[in-house]
Formats: structure tokens, sequence, C-alpha cells
């Protein structure tokens, strides 16, 4: 079984808010690019209805520390200026993680194909 960690967002930008979320982009994504190899995929799209949706794959729970640790001021800005619509968290997590990110529902793998 894979110890990748993958993050759904599903989110809106509050109104009025949309320099802090650039602020988030510019601080986040370059430190991303170039630092966080442990980090597999990072993919922003933008839905029809104006919202997005957020998708972050990390080599396993270790990664996700480590890259909320790297971006924490962007990090900031994404809490301040964004309203989740929906968070899935798929992997496995510590309690410590679940704690931290108040995270309560659990995914628990039912079927997989992988290649």
């Amino acid at each position: 079984m894979s110890n990748q960690i993958e993050n759904l967002f599903h989110y809106r930008i509050k109104s009025g808010m949309e320099e802090q979320y650039q602020a988030y982009l510019d601080k986040v994504l370059p430190v991303t690019q170039a630092q966080e190899p442990y980090i597999l995929a990072y993919e922003i799209s933008r839905v029809s209805d104006g919202s997005y949706f957020q998708r972050e794959l990390y080599e396993n729970e270790e990664a996700v520390w480590k890259h909320m640790e790297l971006t924490a001021e962007g990090q900031a800005d994404f809490a301040a200026s964004t309203e989740m619509i929906e968070l899935v968290i798929l992997g496995e997590l510590s309690e410590r993680f679940r704690d931290t990110y108040s995270i309560t529902t659990t995914y628990t793998p039912f079927r997989q194909i992988t290649r």
C-alpha cells in the first residue's frame, strides 16, 4: 500500500480577497516548484461557477508537514482569502495530523488498481 497523501480542495475566493489569494500563489507556487521534490503534483483548476478545485499529491505525510512549514506565510494568505467548500484527504494519516488540522472524516481504501 502506498503512503502517498492526496489532498483535494474545493473552495472559493472570498469577495474582496483576490489580492491576498494572489499573494498565496506568488509565495507558495515558486517554493513548491523549486524546493519541494516530495510534492508529486500541485494543480489548481477553475470551475465554471468561479470556484476552484485544487489537487496536491505528496510522497507521504512527512512531505505535507514539510510543505506546511516551508510555506507557512503563504498558507496564512490562503486561509484568510478562501472559503472551503469541501476538503478530502486520501491516505493514512496520523492522529497528530488529524488533530492539528481538525480532520474528522476518514476515507478507508476500498478498491484499487495500481500500475
